[in-house]
């Protein structure tokens, strides 16, 4: 019987890059449901169209028994501020009949405090605007941004495009090459990029602990679950 140790209910506004990586690295017995919403573009008011279908799309899984929802989106999860990540929650527990949830933000935010985080270096794949929104985000949550580099590629999905071009070695070379002064963690930011295959590899260069968006997503949805897993090649998260 799938999904004897835990049901999750993913929603996305990308591919199938996170349900790639769940079913890859998630444990034996875990299973999720998945669902899609429009994605404008990374841009401040892209993340606004796409958070406004939320709840329409949430309320699709009333009734579904599932032990958690997941909003798999960073960006989209705190583009209204601190305290954003915990109101698309309640809204998404409202219409889904009182089932848990949580936001990739706020699986973040648990895995900084878990790792004892202070001061972190952010990449993205977002324009300014939305940088300087999620760099705020982390500041009014207690953490000190050394850094946030921004890919941009706000153009190429506004086109119709996919991130998938942006490889793991084009992810690794542009992580490795940031400046880590200061920092104590690495944050990989966007559930649109392939990074759970990278995390160790980085792990060992930079000698900092390093959180992406998938695999921090993934920590907490099993930690909300009472899930067990622990994996070396996922990061020292994975191993707390």
């Amino acid at each position: 019987m799938y999904g004897w140790r835990a049901k999750m209910g993913l929603i996305t506004p990308m591919s199938e890059n996170a349900e790639h990586a769940f079913h890859i690295y998630a444990p034996e017995g875990v299973s999720f449901a998945s669902m899609k919403i429009v994605f404008p573009g990374p841009t401040p008011e892209g993340l606004i169209v796409l958070t406004d279908q939320l709840e329409e799309t949430a309320a699709k899984y009333k009734g579904y028994d599932l032990d958690l929802v997941i909003f798999g989106c960073t960006s989209g999860s705190c583009i209204k501020g601190i305290g954003w990540d915990k109101e698309l929650i309640a809204k998404m527990e409202k219409v889904t009949g009182g089932i848990p949830a949580i936001t990739t933000s706020t699986a973040v935010l648990e895995a900084f405090e878990k790792l004892g985080t202070k001061k972190v270096a952010v990449l993205t794949p977002y324009p300014e605007a939305t940088n300087i929104i999620e760099k705020k985000f982390l500041e009014d949550n207690g953490y000190e941004v050394t850094n946030i580099v921004g890919m941009d590629m706000s153009e190429w999905t506004a086109q119709g495009h996919k991130f998938e071009w942006a490889s793991e070695d084009f992810l690794y070379k542009m992580a490795v090459n940031m400046d880590l002064k200061g920092a104590d963690t690495f944050f990989l930011s966007c559930m649109g990029l392939t990074t759970m295959e990278i995390i160790k590899d980085l792990e060992t260069y930079m000698e900092i602990p390093c959180v992406t968006s998938h695999q921090a997503t993934l920590w907490s949805a099993l930690r909300h679950c009472r899930v067990g897993a622990k994996r070396d090649d996922l990061g020292k998260l994975f191993t707390l």
